[in-house]
């Protein structure tokens, strides 16, 4: 064990739609197969094999080997889920992996008793990883359906989806999208709460707590979302498989379902849309969402690792994470805000280590007073009364100190006062929801409409290409599952369209301007989830960023599925975490430091003494960072809480690609004076460095000592939050 004892004098006084460039594809019919076992696909680890005496195809890596069989009835099956690594089989029953609903009848998608025929299979090579995809006829309705899965090196990770195209006059009807299902040997289902507010909209205490259900036999459990999509759940789970963990989820924004049942000794999980009716004619093909699962060695504080690299490598096609100190005006200054105000904050921020500076609402023409913003939305013009020289010179100023520039936007929304006025949007394409806008003073565009998104688009890009920001804040503060007709959707499936609608535009800003990040924000966490990943950078989890307790609370609840260097929270001026000569200024900024560390406030409020407490803090989070950009996070202690949490909190962070460490300790009761913190996933055989963040030199020790005793840690009369470093230095002899 290293212990850590306190220094005088230190403030850590701790010591221990994507696009895919296919470059070849392999198609493999039915009949007349060759002998051979057939390599059809390979990208880095990530491959396609086919055995056609065996009539098999599996798609996989070095971590996950998936195998679909055609059996002796000609029904396609998904046969194994295997780890090459242990040789466990983790699924046990074989079978298929999703049904599908058409016309109002439900089928096992691939049984031929239900009319579905295997016309044939194709691997497919991408810029990123392998593919696989089976096409089906319908012998009852003009429909062929082709159901994708996708493989990438380095995660035990597979993401499949269905697309369906009709091939006749006649529409089709398609309802109740089964995305996967699997029945596995299993014990407790693990899974975390979304953003949680009330009816009232008032957010409530348990916002992204990690839960733990057995799921006894006559009481499934069901997570689901009837809006957006995580604004009660995260749209993914995990289950203890015997040594093993079981993960899986979507890559949607909107509504969804996820359900797990016990059958016997097993539990059968399933995701998908239960509750839309789509009409699929020649001209209108439907890509359904993507979902994914896998399993890793390990229990649940392993899952996020495992996904690592399935969320770098596939679903952002290889764009790491780049958590930029970031400072935003919203908390210091609502909507009053204006061009020298906003040019002295900057200065303010770039001589204290800020990078990344970020215009909130209120920089439009119209815009309210205090914190009402909603006053001019859908302007899309810049205030000439607050800033006469125009955005673009913010952005050029912000760049000769050497900050990056972000600007806020909120789209899908606009001012009903504005609306049907000349180049504003117009009244029929706003969301309504059984003839309601579903607020008094402004209203949803409804992105699913053509014209509406075009619009959205225009305006966007006007804007971007004017003002070139290195960073776009996207916010969404009205939600409307919208059924008014005209939109190019029926009164089932208006969530459904406006998601995909939405999707389209950030693909096509991504590829517009492909170096711009881009902020996922929906009244904080409301659309936390995979699908969004994909297209932005950072995600803003909650709209309460203060206290401590409960910013580290949200912290370790999302870091379970997602990287901590994509979670962006806040230091703010509050009464009882004060900037000004702050009582425990590492405590505020510390709780912020593993995932992406965001600063407001005044500065003009701040002593030099707090503006250089505030930089050192910043030095620190920047030598943290290079551990934090590739890390996945874990939880070492119960989850932190404003109140009735444990008597210290503690996380760590294991970079991928150096196996180096940094671990957080929080204390929060004084009459509990030290704890010991086991890390996890170090390696045995190296020898490790342990400092604290100013530096400082703990001591040395065995990966294999430090799993086994652990890192004890003192309380200091400093600070309440403690920060250690464990750097691989060698290999122990």
């Amino acid at each position: 064990m290293i212990g850590c004892q306190p220094l005088q004098n230190t403030p850590a006084g701790c010591v221990s739609r994507r696009k895919r460039l296919a470059v070849g594809v392999l198609t493999f019919l039915i009949c007349g197969y060759a002998t051979n076992r057939t390599r059809a696909a390979g990208v880095g680890g990530a491959f396609v094999l086919s055995d056609p005496e065996a009539q098999t195809w599996t798609i996989g890596n070095d971590e996950i080997h998936v195998t679909f069989r055609l059996t002796a009835a000609k029904d396609l099956v998904l046969d194994q889920i295997r780890s090459p690594k242990t040789d466990r089989v983790f699924n046990s029953v074989t079978g298929p992996d999703s049904t599908v609903t058409v016309n109002g009848t439900t089928s096992p998608l691939g049984s031929s008793s239900a009319g579905w025929t295997l016309e044939g299979a194709a691997a497919s090579e991408t810029s990123v990883g392998v593919q696989l995809a089976f096409t089906f006829r319908a012998s009852s309705v003009p429909l062929t359906i082709v159901r994708s899965y996708a493989c990438y090196p380095g995660s035990p990770t597979i993401e499949m989806w269905t697309t369906f195209r009709a091939t006749g006059a006649a529409a089709v009807t398609v309802s109740n999208l089964s995305v996967w299902q699997i029945t596995m040997p299993a014990s407790a289902v693990h899974y975390t709460l979304g953003l949680r507010e009330d009816a009232a909209g008032a957010p409530v205490d348990d916002a992204f707590t990690v839960q733990s259900n057995m799921v006894d036999s006559g009481d499934p459990l069901t997570l689901t979302a009837q809006n957006r999509s995580t604004e009660e759940y995260l749209p993914m789970i995990a289950a203890d498989s015997q040594s093993d963990e079981f993960f899986g989820g979507l890559l949607w924004s909107g509504s969804w379902q996820i359900t797990a049942t016990r059958v016997g000794g097993a539990i059968r999980a399933a995701a998908g849309l239960p509750r839309i009716t789509l009409t699929v004619d020649a001209a209108h093909p439907l890509e359904a969402p993507h979902g994914f699962f896998g399993f890793t060695t390990g229990g649940r504080g392993d899952v996020a690792e495992a996904l690592r690299a399935f969320i770098v490598q596939g679903l952002r096609q290889g764009r790491g994470f780049e958590p930029l100190v970031t400072y935003n005006t919203w908390f210091a200054y609502g909507t009053e805000i204006d061009e020298q105000t906003m040019m002295d904050e900057m200065t303010a921020a770039a001589s204290m280590g800020v990078e990344l500076f970020v215009v909130d609402a209120g920089w439009y023409l119209g815009a309210g007073s205090g914190t009402d913003f909603d006053w001019g939305l859908g302007t899309w013009e810049v205030d000439p009364g607050r800033f006469p020289s125009g955005l673009g010179t913010l952005r050029s100023y912000a760049h000769s100190l050497g900050l990056q520039f972000g600007l806020w936007v909120e789209p899908e929304r606009v001012d009903l006062a504005i609306v049907g006025r000349p180049g504003r949007a117009r009244e029929e394409w706003l969301a309504k929801n059984n003839g309601s806008y579903q607020a008094e003073r402004t209203a949803q565009v409804c992105l699913a409409s053509p014209a509406a998104r075009q619009w959205v688009l225009d305006q966007l890009t006007r804007l971007l290409d004017d003002v070139q920001p290195d960073y776009l804040k996207w916010d969404n503060n009205l939600w409307v599952n919208c059924n008014r007709s005209g939109h190019g959707h029926s009164t089932t499936d208006g969530n459904f369209a406006h998601v995909t609608a939405l999707y389209d535009v950030l693909a096509r800003l991504r590829a517009r301007y492909p170096q711009m990040l881009i902020e996922n924000c929906s009244q904080g966490g409301n659309r936390l989830d995979f699908g969004m990943l994909r297209y932005s950078d950072t995600a803003w989890m909650d709209d309460r960023t203060y206290p401590a307790g409960h910013v580290r609370h949200n912290l370790q609840g999302s870091m379970t599925f997602f990287p901590p260097a994509y979670l962006l929270s806040f230091v703010i001026e509050d009464s009882g975490e004060p900037l000004l000569d702050a009582p425990d200024l590492p405590l505020y900024m510390g709780s912020r430091m593993p995932g992406i560390l965001g600063l407001t406030y005044r500065a003009a409020d701040l002593t030099e003494r707090d503006r250089d407490g505030i930089a050192g803090q910043i030095a620190v989070y920047k030598k943290l960072r290079a551990i934090l950009r590739d890390a996945s996070g874990r939880l070492l202690t119960e989850q932190a809480a404003p109140d009735g949490g444990p008597a210290w909190d503690g996380l760590q962070l294991l970079a991928s690609t150096s196996g180096d460490a940094v671990i957080f300790a929080f204390q929060n009761d004084a009459g509990v004076p030290r704890v010991t913190l086991l890390p996890e996933r170090l390696e045995s055989g190296a020898l490790y460095t342990v400092t604290r963040a100013d530096g400082t030199l703990v001591g040395s020790a065995t990966g294999a000592d430090l799993l086994a005793d652990g890192i004890e840690i003192d309380s200091s009369p400093e600070s309440s939050a403690h920060v250690l470093l464990l750097q691989k230095t060698r290999v122990a002899q």
